[in-house]
């Protein structure tokens, strides 16, 4: 019996990495949009957040928008990922950099499934496609007079406000 048990447990663990290793695969096979440093603190500086209000970066990455974000308003910071790989790297970040800052959260969540009407403004640095459909949730969630930035691309069907940062442009909306 003790070894139907071991091998049991044994199989979970490879089970387990196995999913694992599939992740990192598929995570290499996927595109990967990044706001750059340079632009970094130029798009920030444009959320004009207050304290006591709040902000969420769709797709964060490496969470670099969200770190800003706090250390510049010290607002309520909050980034969505579902990458196992970046948040991994994000919470060690976080681990080193602000470990008992409690408005800096990073959630593993498909961010279509979140609601968003908590939110005073979303950062968004994803293609064309997925904002199509955001913009969607976004008119159905946002309370009125949030604000939605987009890095690069725009919300298609929906007239904002260009922003030119370091020869990049990021859009600005408000619902």
């Amino acid at each position: 019996m003790p070894n139907g048990l071991a091998l049991a447990i044994n199989l979970l663990i490879l089970l387990i990495i196995l999913a694992y290793v599939v992740s990192i695969i598929l995570n290499f096979f996927t595109p990967f949009y990044t706001t750059p440093r340079k632009a970094l603190k130029g798009v920030v500086k444009n959320f004009n957040l207050k304290k006591d209000q709040k902000f969420a970066d769709l797709g964060c990455g490496d969470g670099r928008v969200v770190f800003a974000t706090n250390r510049m308003y010290k607002c309520s910071s909050v980034g969505y990922e579902i990458s196992p790989v970046l948040l991994m790297f994000i919470k060690l970040s976080k681990l080193i950099s602000a470990p008992f800052n409690r408005n800096v959260k990073f959630i593993e969540e498909d961010f279509f499934k979140v609601n968003l009407k908590e939110y005073d403004v979303i950062y968004c640095c994803l293609p064309s496609d997925i904002l199509e459909v955001l913009d969607k949730k976004f008119k159905k969630e946002l309370k009125k007079g949030s604000k939605v930035f987009s890095f690069r691309n725009e919300l298609p069907k929906k007239e904002g406000k260009a922003i030119r940062i370091e020869g990049e442009k990021v859009y600005e909306y408000t619902y």
